[in-house]
C-alpha cells in the first residue's frame, strides 16, 4: 500500500511539474502556437468539408474518418512547425529570455506567425476551390515565380481587404491572450528542465513522424474528400520533395528488359520499324511525299473541352469562331492533356513524352538537347519561334525551349508598355497580332517556320480589353474570358488568311489543359479533356471529327506524319490518323498520380508501389475495379510507359544526338 502511495504521489508531482512548465513557463509560448495551429487547422477542414458538400456526398462515416486521420497530420504538421520554437526556448538563456528587447521581439514574432498562420489558411481555401485540393506541385512551382502569382493574387482576389481582416483578427487574438501570454515569464526554467523538455518534444516529434503512415490519408474513393484529410503544410512539404521525384524507388516497377518489351508494343505502329534495343528509337516512314508546311502550334490556356461549342453544346455557344473553325478542319473529340499545367502542354507537343512524377521536366536542370518536334524542324531547315505574353522565365519556359530547338521567344518585354495586360501578360489581340508580324518576316527569309504561341487571357484575374467582346453579367468571369479568346482566335485566323504565309501553313488549335481540377476520381478526368484542331485548308480535310483517344503527346509525331516527313523517332506518341483506334490511349498525371487510360479503363500508379484500376464513363464517373488479367495488363503497360520514359530521360537516352542523317542511313541499312 506504501508503495502504491508512494506511486501515486509522485506520479502526482510529476503531472504539477508538467503542468508548471507547459503553463507558466517560457514552454508556453510554443504550447499556444501548436494549439493554434490545431485549431485553425481543424476550421480549415471543417471549411473544406462545408463547401465540398462532403457530407451528403460521402456519408458521415467516411467524413468522421476523414476528421480523424486530419487530426494526426495536424498534429504531425503541428510539430514540425513548432519544432523551431521549442528549439529557441530551449538553448535561449534566462537572462536573456527575460531580457525587454528579446520579450518584445519574442512576441512580435508570435503575432507574426498567428498572422501567417490564418493567412495560410484563407489561403488554402481559395487554392482548393480553384485546384480542388490541398497545395501541391501547382503551389511550389507558384512559389517559385512570386511577381506573376502575387499580382495575379491581388488582381483576383480582394486580397487588401482580406489582409486587413486577418492583421485584425491577429491583433484581437493578441489581446485576448495578452495575460495569458505573460504566463510564460512567470517561473524560470533552468538548463536541465529546458533539456528534459526539448528531449521529451523530440520523441513525440519523431514518434509523430514515424508512426503516422504516409497514405492515412486515403480514407476513401473520394480524391477530394481525401485531399480534405490530409494537411496543407504536409502536402506542400512532399511536393516539394518530390519536385525531380525519381520514378524508382516511389512507383511499381518491372525489370528494364520487360519495360522496354512492353514499349516496343505499345508504340508499334503501322509506320515504326526497327526500334533499337533498350529505347524507343526507331525509324518512321512517311505515307506521302513531304510537304514543307510551316506549322503553328497555338495553346490556348485553360481551353477545356467542356467549355467548347462544338464539343459540349450549350444554348449559346462560348467558342462560335473555334467552332467555325472546327468545320473547316481535323478535330480529335476524344483527346486529353496530360497535366493541368501549361508547362505540361509545352512538354508534351515539343517533346511528347508522358509526364514523369514531379515537376515537369521543363523546369529540369537537365533538359537541355532533348529529342523535341522543334529541334527535329530546325535541323530540317526550318526557322522556329516562341511567343508568349508573358515573362518566358516563367516556368522555366524560356531557358528550356531554347535549349531545345527554338531560335527566338518574343515575350512581354517585346511589346509595348502600352498594350493591356494582367498579371499573366499581354492580352491575346497583341500576342496573335505579333505572331502575324514575326512569321510574316520568317515568310520573307523563304524557309518554313514553326512557330510555338501561348496565350494568357483565358486565366485569372480573367480580365481582357473593353470594346470586342460585351461582358455578359449572366456569365461567370472565367466564360466572358473564354469568349473573348475565342474572338481573338478567330481573329487571328481571319486576318492570317491574307498573309501569303497561310495557304502552306498547318496550324495546329488546342486547349494547354482544362478549366480547373475537380471531382472526386483519382485523377479528374472531365478537367484533362481539351480540343486539338488541325486546321490547314487544302491539306486538312474539312469537318472531319476523329473520336480516337488521344494525348497531347500525340501532337509531334502527327504533325511530322502530316508533312510527309522520314525520320528517326524517339517520340512516345502517335500519328492519331494512321494508328488503329485500338491503340488510343491517353496519359496524364495529378499530384503524385500518374495515369494511362485505354477504352474504358485507367490504370493509376501511386507513391510506396501502389497500383489501381478503374473504369470510367464519358460521364466522368468512376468505380474501383479488381484487376483481372486484362487489368494487370493495362497497369503493367502504366509501368513501362513511365518507367521507360524517367530511364531514357535521366539516362541521357532522350537527347537528340542519334537522328542525324547518318544515324538514319545505318538504320535503313539494317
Amino acid at each position: 500500500m506504501a508503495t502504491y502511495d508512494t506511486f501515486t504521489f509522485g506520479f502526482h508531482k510529476l503531472l504539477r511539474r508538467a503542468r508548471a512548465i507547459l503553463l507558466e513557463s517560457r514552454f508556453r509560448l510554443a504550447l499556444l502556437f501548436f494549439s493554434l495551429l490545431m485549431i485553425v487547422s481543424l476550421l480549415t477542414r471543417l471549411g473544406l468539408l462545408v463547401s465540398q458538400h462532403a457530407v451528403a456526398r460521402d456519408g458521415g462515416g467516411l467524413v468522421l474518418k476523414a476528421l480523424a486521420a486530419g487530426e494526426a497530420y495536424d498534429t504531425l504538421s503541428g510539430l514540425w512547425l513548432a519544432a523551431p520554437l521549442v528549439l529557441y526556448l530551449a538553448v535561449v538563456p534566462e537572462r536573456w529570455f527575460r531580457s525587454r528587447i528579446q520579450r518584445t521581439l519574442m512576441l512580435g514574432g508570435l503575432a507574426l506567425a498567428g498572422f501567417g498562420v490564418l493567412f495560410v489558411a484563407v489561403v488554402e481555401q481559395f487554392f482548393f476551390a480553384e485546384f480542388n485540393g490541398r497545395f501541391n506541385f501547382v503551389a511550389v512551382d507558384y512559389l517559385m515565380y512570386p511577381t506573376e502569382v502575387v499580382n495575379n493574387i491581388w488582381e483576383s482576389y480582394p486580397t487588401g481587404s482580406v489582409l486587413a481582416l486577418l492583421a485584425a483578427i491577429t491583433l484581437a487574438l493578441a489581446w485576448r491572450l495578452r495575460h495569458s501570454l505573460r504566463s510564460a515569464w512567470r517561473r524560470p526554467s533552468g538548463i536541465a528542465e529546458r533539456c528534459a523538455v526539448l528531449g521529451v518534444f523530440g520523441l513525440a516529434l519523431a514518434g509523430a513522424t514515424l508512426g503516422i503512415p504516409a497514405g492515412l490519408a486515403r480514407v476513401s474513393e473520394d480524391r477530394a474528400l481525401n485531399e480534405i484529410a490530409d494537411n496543407g503544410y504536409h502536402s506542400f512539404w512532399l511536393a516539394l520533395l518530390g519536385t525531380d521525384a525519381p520514378y524508382r524507388g516511389l512507383y511499381a516497377t518491372l525489370d528494364d528488359a520487360a519495360v522496354f518489351r512492353r514499349l516496343h508494343g505499345l508504340l508499334a505502329e503501322p509506320a515504326a520499324a526497327r526500334f533499337e534495343a533498350g529505347s524507343t528509337l526507331r525509324h518512321i516512314r512517311a505515307f506521302r511525299p513531304e510537304r514543307r508546311l510551316n506549322v503553328v502550334v497555338v495553346l490556348e490556356e485553360s481551353l477545356g473541352s467542356e467549355l467548347v461549342g462544338t464539343l459540349h453544346p450549350r444554348p449559346v455557344s462560348l467558342t462560335p469562331e473555334l467552332d467555325a473553325l472546327a468545320a473547316r478542319g481535323t478535330l480529335l473529340t476524344h483527346a486529353y492533356s496530360t497535366g493541368n499545367r501549361t508547362i505540361r502542354a509545352i512538354e508534351a507537343t515539343t517533346a511528347s513524352l508522358p509526364p514523369l512524377p514531379g515537376i515537369s521536366i521543363v523546369r529540369r536542370s537537365r533538359s537541355e538537347n532533348l529529342f523535341t518536334l522543334p529541334a527535329l524542324l530546325r535541323g530540317r531547315g526550318y526557322q522556329t519561334l516562341f511567343v508568349y505574353g508573358g515573362r518566358a522565365l516563367f516556368d522555366g519556359m524560356g531557358h528550356y525551349l531554347t535549349h531545345n530547338g527554338v531560335e527566338r521567344v518574343v515575350e512581354q518585354k517585346d511589346f509595348p508598355p502600352e498594350t493591356f495586360s494582367t498579371a499573366w501578360g499581354v492580352c491575346d489581340e497583341a500576342i496573335f497580332d505579333r505572331s502575324l508580324t514575326e512569321m510574316d518576316a520568317m515568310a520573307a527569309a523563304g524557309r518554313p517556320f514553326y512557330t510555338l504561341i501561348l496565350s494568357v487571357s483565358n486565366h485569372r484575374p480573367f480580365s481582357f480589353p473593353a470594346g470586342h467582346v460585351q461582358y455578359e453579367p449572366a456569365l461567370s468571369r472565367r466564360e466572358n474570358a473564354v469568349r473573348y479568346a475565342d474572338w481573338a482566335l478567330g481573329r487571328f485566323l481571319r486576318r492570317a488568311q491574307g498573309h501569303a504565309f497561310f495557304k502552306d501553313t498547318l496550324f495546329v488549335l488546342m486547349g494547354d489543359h482544362g478549366a480547373r481540377v475537380y471531382g472526386a476520381a483519382e485523377i479528374p478526368l472531365a478537367s484533362y479533356e481539351v480540343p486539338i484542331l488541325f486546321f490547314a485548308p487544302g491539306v486538312m480535310p474539312a469537318g472531319r471529327r476523329v473520336d480516337t483517344l488521344a494525348s497531347s503527346l500525340d501532337v509531334p509525331p502527327t504533325v511530322l506524319a502530316i508533312l510527309g516527313i522520314d525520320y528517326e523517332s524517339k517520340f512516345f506518341g502517335h500519328d492519331v490518323f494512321h494508328a488503329s483506334p485500338a491503340a488510343g490511349r491517353a496519359l496524364m498525371t495529378h499530384n503524385n498520380e500518374i495515369a494511362l487510360m485505354r477504352g474504358s479503363t485507367m490504370a493509376v500508379l501511386g507513391l510506396q508501389g501502389a497500383t489501381r484500376l478503374y473504369g470510367y464513363d464519358r460521364g466522368g464517373d468512376f468505380k474501383a475495379l479488381r484487376p483481372d488479367a486484362a487489368g494487370r495488363e493495362l497497369i503493367n503497360d502504366a509501368i513501362a510507359y513511365y518507367e521507360g520514359a524517367d530511364t531514357l530521360y535521366r539516362g541521357g537516352a532522350y537527347a537528340f544526338g542519334g537522328a542525324s542523317p547518318e544515324r538514319l542511313a545505318q538504320l535503313h541499312a539494317r
